[in-house]
């Protein structure tokens, strides 16, 4: 079986951020988000309790969220530290 490709239109990468950061592609991207390691880590967090506890994220959890980015805040928000915080944290203990 033989399959013929051909080019489609050339992707405009390009893009900007809700507070108005622009990119001109994937590479710049990445830079503008690790501009503000907290908000990533903070987005990893909770995604992760969602995952963890099979509940979505309420106002009420700010706090504790806050609490395991705080105790994080030292080792760089490794993905190991905002588990093991996550895991000891009453947000997943009482879900």
């Amino acid at each position: 079986m033989i399959y013929h490709f051909t080019l489609g239109p050339k992707i405009d990468p390009s893009g900007e951020l809700p507070d108005g950061e622009t990119f001109a592609d994937v590479v710049e991207l990445k830079r503008c988000l690790l501009n503000d390691q907290e908000q990533l880590a903070r987005n990893l967090a909770q995604q992760l309790t969602v995952y963890a506890t099979g509940a979505p994220i309420r106002f009420s959890d700010r706090p504790k969220i806050a609490k395991i980015l705080a105790n994080t805040h030292s080792t760089g928000y490794g993905v190991r530290s905002l588990i093991l915080e996550l895991v000891q944290s009453d947000l997943f203990l009482d879900k």
